[in-house]
């Protein structure tokens, strides 16, 4: 009966797990298609409107502004459901000491993970770009930053401070900038 009881346990939460892997993995995926569909809007040919008017300058900046307070706000929802479920978890007076364990575990890495974005971001910031998202998964670092378009020394610049704030290899780091 009490194996029963923790293997329910376990699997309630892989399961939850699973959830919050496949969240980030949605969003991440997102994103993606974004960028591909950024990269063709932002030729001026295909800035018009279906009558033939071109979209007004401040439209567009509004809507590239707009895109990382949107990421960022995305990217904390779906942390805060992360942490709604971890701590319910702790709360749980039947919750077994392994599964407290391991929900403070996922709690303090949730935690570390936010420094570092805040960290890394404000690190690119104070390097001049406008803005920067940064983003970390399987020991591999991704950081957006907003510019027209990076040069080798930029990259390298961008990497290397992420290098020494996060510890991620600089091959493991991919820099990806949109205006």
């Amino acid at each position: 009966m009490r194996l029963m009881k923790i293997n329910r346990r376990l699997l309630l939460w892989l399961c939850c797990l699973a959830v919050m892997v496949g969240v980030t993995w949605w969003i991440i995926s997102g994103l993606e298609e974004r960028f591909e569909s950024i990269d063709v809007i932002t030729d001026e040919k295909l800035l018009e409107t279906e009558a033939g008017l071109p979209v007004s300058g401040s439209e567009v900046e509004l809507d590239e502004a707009a895109f990382f307070d949107h990421y960022r706000l995305q990217r904390e929802r779906t942390r805060d459901r992360s942490i709604e479920m971890l701590q319910s978890i702790l709360d749980n007076p039947n919750a077994g000491a392994a599964a407290k364990e391991e929900a403070e575990k996922m709690l303090l890495e949730i935690v570390q993970l936010r420094e570092q974005e805040l960290v890394v971001e404000n690190m690119i910031k104070a390097q001049g770009y406008e803005d920067a998202i940064f983003f970390y998964h399987d020991e591999v670092a991704t950081v957006l930053v907003k510019h027209k378009g990076l040069d080798e020394k930029s990259f390298i610049q961008i990497a290397e401070t992420v290098s020494a704030a996060v510890g991620v290899e600089r091959e493991n780091i991919q820099v990806m900038a949109r205006p």
